[in-house]
């Protein structure tokens, strides 16, 4: 490491006096590839910290002997990795062969297709915007197709962009180009320009939904992180904390949040990319591929024989020509939706469906 002499913009500086303060938390990666953390008795006194730990949470329901070393370890990978994409996200550094998008979800599903929100995603997107130049978007308003000014007003001093609450027909593909390359701008009343990869920002998504999309151009353009039920529409931070976030917060608060900021751009440059524990959001992706519909046919097709005298017709284990289980899907649902279930949507859908149920397709 050099110390060199850098120059950042005016608008960049955060007029506050920050005190160094003790570490806030301990954290290990053991040779099992496991996590493990402590928070100090400094870091109790930090909220945001706490808020991180308790949206990493996802036995908060069990009482504490029940739960598994299993179960510990995966709440602990949560919370650090919440950590390195605070930290990520917050950096100015950017290198070509790691350029990801953090996508934060809600990590349970309370039913097929749907998810109550309300669980603190984009508080740390918010958290992000304290740090950096941020531009908002609604994710609402991917929904309605192409938007050729969509960028308007991101330039080269834009270092986040966020993009809250998209919904179901979000189309990650269209962020491939701008997450790994330049990013095109196309202002309005101006002429476009292009904003070089090393000066473009970092994005930032929420969603109440899972991000589709198969392969490694997803996979490896997607930080996803999982925000458990901790928090919700009765149960909100404001219940646990003294005061707002980030507006209410004194001077006390504001230097534990910036020790903060540097725990987690330690972690990140430590330990770089740090996966969320995938189970649940794989879970929910699946669900939402295979959708409502189908899944309620299948459940019902495929169900095992309860006794003996139904195993003849059972239909799992047993060969049956693709136009027959096609043909009593599309009775089931109706004519009308057949143009919507091509038999090549019906087989992708049967697979997830397999995936989701741990079943072998085998065609």
């Amino acid at each position: 490491y050099s110390q060199q002499r850098l120059n950042i913009w005016r608008h960049q500086k955060k007029e506050h006096t920050v005190t160094l303060l003790p570490p806030l938390i301990h954290i290990n990666r053991l040779d099992d590839g496991t996590w493990t953390y402590r928070i100090t008795s400094e870091g109790l006194k930090c909220d945001f910290l706490r808020f991180l730990e308790n949206t990493s949470n996802f036995t908060w329901r069990k009482d504490p002997q029940d739960i598994t070393p299993e179960e510990r370890n995966a709440n602990a990978q949560h919370l650090i990795s919440k950590l390195a994409a605070f930290g990520y996200l917050v950096s100015s550094a950017k290198v070509a062969s790691f350029s990801r998008a953090v996508i934060a979800m809600d990590g349970k599903q309370t039913e097929i297709g749907r998810s109550d929100g309300r669980t603190g995603k984009s508080l740390l997107g918010k958290a992000v915007g304290c740090m950096t130049q941020a531009k908002y978007y609604n994710g609402k308003a991917f929904a309605a197709g192409n938007n050729q000014f969509i960028w308007d007003g991101v330039d080269n001093r834009t270092r986040l962009v966020l993009i809250d609450d998209c919904q179901r027909d979000f189309d990650f593909e269209d962020l491939f180009g701008l997450i790994s390359g330049d990013w095109p701008v196309n202002p309005k009343g101006a002429k476009p320009y292009t904003i070089p990869y090393s000066e473009s920002p970092k994005v930032y998504i929420t969603t109440n939904h899972a991000v589709t999309g198969d392969g490694a151009s997803y996979t490896d353009r997607q930080w996803m992180l999982a925000f458990s039920d901790f928090y919700n529409a009765e149960h909100k931070p404001e219940h646990d904390f003294s005061s707002y976030f980030f507006e209410g917060w004194d001077a006390e608060q504001w230097d534990l949040f910036y020790n903060l900021v540097a725990v987690s751009l330690q972690t990140f440059f430590r330990y770089g990319y740090v996966a969320t524990p995938g189970e649940g959001l794989e879970k929910r992706k699946l669900l939402q591929e295979i959708g409502d519909e189908f899944k309620l046919w299948a459940d019902e097709y495929y169900a095992p024989a309860e006794r003996p005298e139904d195993r003849d017709r059972c239909h799992l284990n047993a060969r049956i020509p693709r136009k027959e289980i096609y043909d009593d899907f599309i009775a089931t649902v109706g004519s009308a939706r057949s143009k919507y279930y091509t038999p090549k949507v019906f087989k992708t859908k049967l697979k997830k469906w397999c995936e989701l149920e741990g079943l072998i397709y085998n065609p």
